[in-house]
């Protein structure tokens, strides 16, 4: 019998440059999946008995293509993502909205289960213990040559991607229904770049034809996913050096899809970016600045993004106007972001070689922050936590990096340091967690919560009104309706102070000044609060229905006065607005056609706009 041979296979050169991958057993894989997805339900479990809240309505319970069901799936693919909550494409934003995938999945889910929050809250739970556990597959295969040597609890892809979990920055994306396109995004583009690790380390070919279409999906869940394009490349680059040369291929095959997708995009909406479409303040945070003004605002904005990814706190879904003021080039703050983020940018090239993972890290989260930083595009507001979904996983690698580089500095007691470091984080970052999900139970909650932080935001104000004036609705306690009232009206006041212009503003203010006249009967205080709306924003059909309502049954003098005054001294002597000037003198005439005031302010206001005929009557 032939004895065999001691010597071991010699390896090839291609073999010994090749990094080994060591793939997770299926059952510590499982123990991660199902360690995340019961850490995700302890965090959000309870938003299960929460209602639709905010954009629900656009995306879930007032469109009409997701309450069709599978039926209007065909719509969704062929219309912008407002069409089927206005009925027609509503150009509010600069380059319009295209999410198809979030809104199939509520179609399906409606069709299944027709409008259940608990089960959209529970989805979306579901999805985001997915999403971390898809971050840490992807870190630790990224991460390969240090995390398969360390036992899974210790690595730096399972604390970044637990960090990630527990984060609550994210609270806004997964307790608010509409979050789902972030989580889809986020869940998909991660999904690409672990795909794409698959096909470099084992060039299998099912890895390579998976990724065009995982990163389809991702960019048809939210636009965002675009920055993948970027990553994927760079995460080759720098932790696959033996396979440079698949760059070009993966690149050209993201690229491709990439330009499917925009054209598709472009066949539906018409355009790709367009202009700012709107000078309304709440669909364009920058109306009015000029742009050194708008660029300080947002390096501002973008330190406190950095702020709030390591330290969290206070939380808000409202930065609009002017929660986050007008900055200028004058303010340290602004020079601080800028050089923070140009050593950020430094620290990329010059950590490449010498520390891959934070150079990469620090790439991951300015290339996923820049599409949503409003440099490149204007995103319809200052900023927003939501934002923040993909480009915070990079501040959580960071974390988990220099929990592990303490961890370092006592080798006797690496793992006690490291273990209660990691507690400590992820134990204050869940308790805000769960303390901050209960804010999106209601209208009346979340903007009840948001008032405290966004004091100075138009909308916060303008929606903490709404939210007590629907809540007077729903009493039939009259000591409670008049104490909700009294409660949203100087929140209405100050949402038109700080935004002079703000229809929803005057809408709210009018309409809870209405309200409390009709039980204190108090006309001074009425319409001393229907002036500046009627001055401002006369279009605002309540305000004839309800002067026309009182007119009759108030004081004829103090009506004549107001009227004047409104009129006359504002409308037509300071704003030279005629036509809603006539518009209210003429019920004034009604009340008193042989006032010599109110004919010469009808006269002036018809010659204003070039009608003397009708001037003439009024001599």
């Amino acid at each position: 019998m032939a004895k065999k041979s001691s010597k071991k296979k010699e390896l090839t050169p291609k073999e010994i440059l090749k990094p080994k991958y060591l793939p997770l057993n299926l059952k510590s894989s499982s123990l991660v999946a199902i360690g995340f997805i019961l850490a995700a339900f302890i965090l959000y479990g309870q938003s299960m008995g929460f209602n639709y809240v905010l954009d629900d309505a656009i995306v879930f319970t007032g469109n009409n293509h997701v309450k069709n069901g599978l039926e209007g799936i065909g719509d969704i693919l062929s219309n912008d993502s407002f069409h089927g909550y206005f009925g027609e494409q509503k150009d509010l934003v600069q380059g319009a909205r295209f999410r198809p995938l979030s809104l199939i999945t509520f179609a399906l889910e409606y069709e299944l289960f027709g409008s259940s929050s608990a089960v959209s809250h529970f989805i979306n739970t579901l999805l985001y213990s997915l999403t971390a556990f898809l971050c840490f597959l992807t870190l630790r295969r990224l991460f390969h040559k240090d995390d398969n040597h360390i036992k899974i609890f210790y690595s730096i892809a399972f604390l970044s991607s637990l960090i990630y979990l527990c984060h609550p920055i994210h609270v806004e994306a997964v307790a608010n229904v509409k979050g789902r396109d972030e989580i889809l995004s986020m869940l998909f583009s991660m999904w690409t770049l672990l795909a794409t690790l698959r096909y470099v380390d084992t060039e299998k070919m099912s890895a390579l034809i998976s990724i065009p279409v995982l990163f389809m999906l991702g960019l048809v869940a939210k636009e965002n996913t675009i920055t993948f394009l970027a990553i994927v490349p760079f995460a080759i680059l720098i932790f696959r050096k033996e396979s440079r040369k698949k760059i070009i291929l993966i690149f050209s095959l993201l690229f491709a899809v990439a330009l499917i997708y925009l054209l598709w995009r472009y066949q539906v909406i018409g355009y790709l970016l367009g202009d700012e479409p709107s000078d309304d303040l709440m669909n364009n945070s920058f109306v009015g600045m000029n742009v050194l003004q708008r660029y300080a605002t947002i390096s501002y904005t973008l330190l406190l993004y950095l702020k709030l990814c390591i330290f969290p706190h206070p939380l808000t879904h409202d930065y609009y106007p002017y929660h986050i003021p007008i900055m200028d080039f004058g303010d340290w703050q602004v020079w601080l972001s800028i050089m923070i983020h140009l050593i950020l940018g430094g620290l990329i090239i010059y950590w490449i070689k010498k520390r891959p993972k934070i150079s990469f890290s620090l790439f991951y989260y300015i290339a996923a922050l820049s599409i949503v930083s409003n440099i490149v595009i204007s995103i319809g507001t200052f900023m927003n936590e939501r934002f923040m979904f993909a480009a915070s996983l990079g501040i959580c690698i960071i974390l988990a990096l220099c929990i592990s580089w303490l961890a370092s500095k006592f080798p006797d007691k690496r793992k006690i340091v490291f273990t209660s470091l990691a507690a400590i984080l992820l134990g204050l970052y869940s308790v805000k967690t769960i303390t901050r999900v209960p804010a999106w139970e209601s209208e009346l909650s979340l903007n009840n919560t948001a008032i405290k932080v966004s004091k100075n935001s138009a909308r916060a104000n303008s929606f903490m009104a709404t939210a007590l004036f629907n809540e007077y609705k729903k009493t039939n306690d009259r000591a409670r309706q008049k104490q909700l009232l009294e409660r949203a009206l100087p929140h209405a006041r100050k949402a038109t102070q700080i935004h002079p212009t703000y229809y929803n503003g005057y809408l709210m203010q009018v309409g809870v000044a209405a309200e409390l006249y009709k039980q204190n009967g108090n006309l001074d205080a009425l319409l001393k609060d229907f002036k500046p709306a009627m001055i401002n924003k006369p279009q605002i059909s309540f305000l004839e229905e309800f002067l026309n309502y009182i007119n009759d049954r108030e004081d004829r003098n103090k009506m004549m006065s107001f009227y004047k005054d409104v009129c006359i001294t504002n409308m037509i002597d300071k704003r030279q607005d005629y036509k809603w000037s006539i518009k209210y003198l003429s019920m004034a005439y009604k009340m008193d056609p042989n006032d010599p005031e109110i004919r010469r302010g009808l006269r002036k206001a018809y010659l204003g706009l070039g009608n003397v005929e009708y001037a003439n009557r009024f001599r």
